[in-house]
Parts: C-alpha cells; structure tokens; sequence
C-alpha cells in the first residue's frame, strides 16, 4: 500500500476512548478512517461477510471510493475464512514488488481484510462485519503491521460491541419512558373516570337527583342525555330539547341501555353535538351503570307505593274486587294461599322509620306491609307459626327502635276476602294485650283463646262462632245437617257418644258417623282441651243467638 507501516507503531484510538463515535454509522466510518491511516492504505471499506460464501455488503467507506464500489480481484476472503481473527490478504499481495507502480485498469491488486465482530440486525451465526484495506497496486505487508490490525480489529470489535450495547440500552430506555408516559397517561385516566364514578354514584345514591345526574351526563359527555324507563316515561332530560327516540339511533344519535343484572331498567338516549371523547366508552358505561341506581330506586319506590297501596285497600274493604286480586298477583302475592295479619304498634317511632322497617320485614317472605293508623300491618304469605310470627316481629322491631313494641298476629288464611276479617281479629288481640298491661310482646290470636272476640261486642262474638263454627254451620246449612246439635249434644254427655245417642235419641253408631263427619271439618285437635274448650262456647254463644 502506500507505504510500510513499522511493528512499533502505536495503536490508534481504544474501545474505552471518550472520543469513539457513540452511535453505529459513525463508529464505522471511524474505524474506516483510523485502519487506512494505520496501514497507509489508499482505501477502507467496512462491510457485513457471509460466512457461508463471498457475498459482502458494504456499511462504511474512507478513501477514494467511499461511493461502495469495491471491485474485488478474482478471490477474496469470505466470512468462513476470517472466523479466527487473523487479516486474510488476496489479490497480488504476494507476487509483485512494492515498488510496483498502479495499473491503469482501476481494479484493485492488494486487499487485506480482518474480522471485526457482528453487527446489529444481522444473523450472529452467519454473518460477521470485516475491515477492508485495499490498493490498486501491488505490495506486500510486514509480519509487524499484522500484528498491529489484528489488536486494532479486536479494540475496533470491542468499541462496535460497547455501541451496540448502549443502542440496545438507549432503544430500552426509550421504551421504558415511551411505557412510563403511557401509563400515566393510562392513571390519569382511570383517576379521572373514578372521579366521575364516585360523582355519578353520589348523584344516584345520596341525591337521588336525576335532573342533577342527566346535567352532569350531559357535560361530561357533550350530548344531550335523556333517562327513560323501560316503558318510555322520561324521567329526566338535560335539555329542552327533542332527543331521538328509543331504537332509533343514527350518526348523532344513541341509544344506552340501562342494565340492572341482567334485567334491562330503561335507556339513556344520547344526541352528540360531536363524536363522543371517550372512545374506549368507559365513562359512558360508568355513567349507564349509576343510571341503573336511580332507576332500580324509582322503581322500587313506585312498587313499594303499589304494595302499600293494596294492603290498606284489602284491610279496609270487606269484599274485594276481582281488580284487588289482580293487583296482587301482579305484585307477586297469592292471596288464595295461607297468610297471617300481624300488627304492631311501635308507640314514639317516625312514619318514615315504621314504614323502612315494615317494608324489609315483609320483603323477606314476598308480603306486604302498610302503615295503617299509626300501625304496623303486615300480611305474611306462609305457613309459619303466627305465635312465632307475632314474637319475631316484636322483637326485632324493638331492637331496632330502642323501645318496647306490641305485636299481635291472626290465624292463618286464605282468601281476599278473608285479610279484612284476618286484621280486625289482630287488631282486637292487640288492643287487649295492651289492657292488659301485655304490652311488648308479641302474641298470637290463638294464644288469647276467645277473649278479643268476646270483648269485641257482637262483632266479636260473630266473628268467634264463624271462625270457630264455619265449617260445621255451613255443613248443616247446605246440606239440612244437625252437626251443631250432635257436638253440643256429645259435651253435655261428657264426650260419651253413647249418653249423646241417649239424649239425642238415635243410634250411636249414627252419633259415631257424624263425628267423624267433625273430625274432618274441624281437623284432628278438635278435641284437645284448649281447643273444645273454644268448640263448647262457640255452640252456647250461637245456640243463645239463635234462641234470641
């Protein structure tokens, strides 16, 4: 090459010099530049070598050529032959003097070549980067300027790896920071839709304002919003304004439902003054679901009124009407299966309070509640024990206000027609515990026996017979039967059916029949003590009436 070169000669530069270029193409081209200067050579390529055959690339340049043409002689060393390290020399590097002046073809004659290291975005294992330093003249070179490459090639691997490792560091850092923006961006966000959760919720729940909530639906999404029910009644909207109609959305318009489980509460129906914001739709679906509450309370409110509304209509009216009952059984309650009529009497309780407690009470069982003259009244569906009932409520309901309360519960029943007969009779068991100094407990008719209806004046006394009697008399009176004076007849012979059969003059097997004909009307305990106790009054009070 242009001249030798000696083996002392300092080795330019290091793979820890501050000066190295700290990016890729600049490291290249210096490592260029700093190999033509160490061996005086009139041109440096730096290119990628498949190791599999001679195909090269050329990534940097420094000389005359720096344009990467590099017209090689008939053989050149390929990325195979330079796995070990050592320069390669091709071309008439060994057979012309140094002396020799330079063609006139333009080729080159002289190529030595060293291996660097990989370079990025290459296969490691098929590719290697190699440091070119070519003349178009032939020469030859000392053992002492290869000695020299070969520690400049390992120092200029070393600067390229510590390069490409601060790219690959960089790259991550600019992604990590890229990831940290985004996910701020991302907390912000979700600060700012909790925000507005926590404000749409408050609306819902706290406020119960849907005027409020559509006016601050309608800022935050730029729309105008409209709450309906499932029906179509508009419960609020935010402007004054025509908004579209439901199930007719457009490119302005849109129609939200409002989900409450998988039960569908009503819509929210939108017009966008522009495209929605939020295009993800997770303020949309926040503010849908607190629509929901509001809905769920308006709904609830109004059944609540509806039950309130039935009960006092059925304790109050002595025939109910077939609408009653249909009302009824639209609220899920069935009247033509066993209830019991409870009232309380929470003396120094708020309306409000009563009416709270009263309604949860009786939603556990599907019944129905009502303040009714300063009363608690409930209707229970079930089968439970009404004594059980009565005790239940009275304590719960005087834990619950801090202060004694007075329960009192009817027999069971069925039958609309029966709640009104069902509440006076536990109202009248009320008012005699309370009389009685009984107050706070909780108690049922049949725990009293007969006496509320005894007190009750003739009412009661009625009352008494036909809810002691009724089966019996209506027996006798449909069928010309003689039940009635068979039982009454049977007590009088101190429960012998045979001295019954005396008095009534008759054989006692027939006495024996119509007794059983009792048992079947009247159930199996007829005859307990307490029970033909009530059973024996009951026929004198009627048998005076009728005699009266």
């Amino acid at each position: 090459m242009g001249g030798s070169t000696e083996q002392g000669t300092a080795v330019p530069g290091s793979a820890d010099d501050a000066g190295v270029p700290h990016d890729e193409g600049g490291l290249l081209r210096d490592i260029a530049r700093q190999g033509r200067r160490l061996l005086d050579a009139p041109a440096a390529f730096v290119a990628v070598v498949s190791e599999d055959g001679p195909t090269i690339t050329v990534r940097a340049a420094d000389g005359p050529d720096e344009d990467g043409r590099l017209d090689l002689p008939g053989h050149h060393p390929s990325g195979a032959a330079l796995l070990d390290g050592s320069p390669l020399w091709c071309g008439d590097a060994e057979s012309a003097p140094a002396t020799s002046g330079p063609h006139d073809d333009g080729a080159l004659h002289a190529v030595v070549a060293v291996r660097l290291g990989h370079l990025r975005g290459y296969a490691p294992r098929r590719s290697v980067a190699a440091l070119y330093l070519a003349d178009r003249r032939p020469r030859t070179v000392t053992e002492g300027e290869r000695v020299q490459l070969t520690s400049f090639a390992r120092l200029a691997g070393a600067a390229m790896e510590k390069t490409q490792l601060l790219d690959v560091a960089i790259a991550r850092l600019y992604g990590l920071e890229q990831q940290s923006a985004r996910t701020a961006a991302d907390l912000d966000r979700m600060r700012a839709l909790r925000s507005a959760h926590y404000g749409f919720i408050d609306l819902a729940v706290a406020r119960g304002d849907a005027r409020a909530f559509v006016v601050e639906a309608d800022r935050r999404l730029g729309a105008s919003v409209r709450l309906c029910t499932d029906d179509g009644l508009v419960v609020a909207a935010s402007r004054s304004a025509a908004g579209p109609e439901p199930g007719v959305p457009d490119g302005r318009r849109m129609v939200v439902p409002v989900l409450a489980g998988d039960r569908r509460m009503g819509d929210l129906l939108l017009e966008m003054d522009s495209p929605l914001a939020d295009p993800d739709g997770q303020l949309l679906l926040l503010i849908a679901q607190a629509a929901a509450v509001i809905l769920r309370q308006l709904d609830d409110s109004r059944e609540s009124q509806a039950r309130r509304a039935l009960l006092n209509e059925l304790i109050t009216t002595p025939q109910p009407t077939g609408t009653l009952v249909e009302r009824a059984r639209r609220l899920g309650v069935r009247l033509d299966r066993p209830y019991v009529v409870v009232v309380l009497r929470p003396d120094g309780v708020s309306p409000h309070w009563a009416s709270m407690w009263s309604a949860a009470f009786a939603a556990r069982g599907d019944g129905l509640s009502a303040l009714h003259d300063d009363d608690i009244v409930l209707l229970l569906p079930g089968e439970a024990d009404p004594a059980e009932i009565a005790r239940t409520a009275a304590e719960e309901s005087g834990a619950l206000f801090g202060r004694p309360v007075t329960a009192a519960a009817s027999d069971s029943g069925s039958g609309p027609e029966r709640v009104a007969v069902r509440y006076r009779q536990a109202l009248r068991c009320l008012d005699v515990m309370i009389s009685m100094e009984l107050a706070g407990r909780g108690v049922s008719v049949r725990e009293l026996g007969f006496l509320p209806m005894l007190l009750a004046g003739r009412e009661g006394i009625d009352q008494f017979i036909d809810a002691t009697l009724q089966p019996v008399l209506d027996y006798d009176r449909h069928r010309d039967g003689d039940l009635a004076r068979t039982l009454d007849a049977y007590f009088e012979a101190g429960r012998s059916p045979t001295n019954a059969a005396e008095l009534l003059h008759m054989h006692p097997n027939t006495v024996t029949r119509r007794l059983d004909r009792v048992k079947r009307l009247l159930g199996p305990t007829w005859q307990l003590p307490a029970r033909a106790l009530e059973i024996q009054l009951a026929l004198r009070l009627h048998r005076l009436l009728t005699e009266l």
